[in-house]
């Protein structure tokens, strides 16, 4: 479950990439809306809701390591994001 919640920050931290290189397009390619350009970066509806299941299900799988699930979740970003800066992924 790790690795799902881990593969679904990863897909939401790629996307906020996207919409940030988006934002400078707005006229051009999506009208001036903002709200189209964030659909066309992220599927929130989509990765919330994936993200939601999978993050409590590990919740519920801790095995009390003694770290946090905010740690846990902390190293998950900054790992997809090495694997996005490096292109890993």
């Amino acid at each position: 479950t790790s690795y799902f919640v881990a593969l679904q920050l990863g897909a939401v931290l790629k996307g906020t990439c996207y919409l940030a290189e988006e934002i400078f397009h707005l006229e051009t390619r999506h009208r001036g809306s903002f709200w189209r350009a964030l659909g066309a970066c992220l599927h929130l509806r989509w990765h919330v809701t994936l993200l939601l299941v999978s993050g409590s299900a590990y919740a519920a799988l801790l095995d009390g390591d003694g770290c946090s699930l905010g740690l846990h979740l902390v190293l998950s970003c900054f790992c997809q994001l090495l694997f996005l800066v490096l292109g890993l992924h």
